[in-house]
């Protein structure tokens, strides 16, 4: 069989069969590909080690018919993921973005260096709401799905400098006029944190001071944007709220 060196992140990972495992990478060169590691889960596998969730791995692929063989894969240097349970689900929801962005054996320009940025800054980011939360905004964009920020999605009309209410289906930021009764307003100050992430870049962004409060509103925005035009619940978002209605 042909095979290709690459390197990847591991989306996902799946156990099949008695001793072998199934893995979901995101590779530099080649897009998404689905791959399985033969008795991976044997003791004696050298490959586990490597394959951990969320690591970046130089790895060798044979290429099969519908999975590709992973034959060889060292895990490159870098910061790790610690394994504590809500920096975890940060990394997962990353991760499911990232599997939903991308397509089968086709590399979208820019996903694989800004998933590594991404999962790298949330292994040393002392919020890791922060990382996941800029890289909705990355999603967004690639999906092509990025919300009004300056004017009214409605009419059209600058928004003013006043909270305002957010419509998915709409597109963005509704004004006054538009925004029907009872909508939730978001306020000015996560209004313009959304409009730094979109547009001032990553930069900036790490020196925003962000409490709990605003980068939840940030997030409400975010999440509400994504579910709607991806037309279903993110398995990973369902999780952190869970984990944020027992905090």
């Amino acid at each position: 069989m042909p095979s290709y060196r690459d390197q990847a992140v591991v989306l996902r990972k799946l156990d099949y069969g008695e001793a072998d495992r199934i893995y979901t990478l995101l590779t530099r060169e080649h897009g998404k590909v689905g791959a399985i590691a033969k008795g991976v889960r044997r003791s004696t596998s050298r490959l586990a080690a490597a394959l951990e969730l969320f690591s970046l791995v130089d790895v060798q692929l044979a290429k099969g018919r519908s999975l590709d063989v992973i034959t060889q894969a060292v895990r490159l240097p870098g910061p790790r993921v610690e394994a504590d349970l809500e920096r975890t689900a940060h990394a997962g929801l990353i991760a499911e973005l990232a599997d939903r962005v991308s397509e089968e054996r086709h590399p979208e320009e820019g996903l694989f260096e800004l998933t590594v940025a991404a999962l790298r800054d949330l292994a040393v980011e002392p919020e890791p709401r922060r990382s996941s939360a800029y890289f909705m905004v990355v999603a967004l964009n690639l999906l092509g799905y990025a919300p009004q920020l300056q004017a009214c999605a409605s009419c059209a009309r600058p928004l003013p400098e006043a909270a305002a209410a957010f419509s998915p289906a709409a597109g963005g930021f509704l004004c006054v006029d538009c925004a029907e009764p009872g909508m939730h307003l978001v306020p000015v100050p996560a209004l313009k944190v959304v409009r730094v992430m979109a547009t001032g870049g990553i930069e900036l962004y790490r020196r925003l001071k962000l409490d709990e409060s605003l980068l939840g509103e940030v997030e409400r925005v975010l999440e509400a944007q994504l579910e709607y035009h991806l037309d279903r619940q993110l398995k990973s978002l369902r999780f952190l709220r869970q984990m944020r209605s027992y905090a």
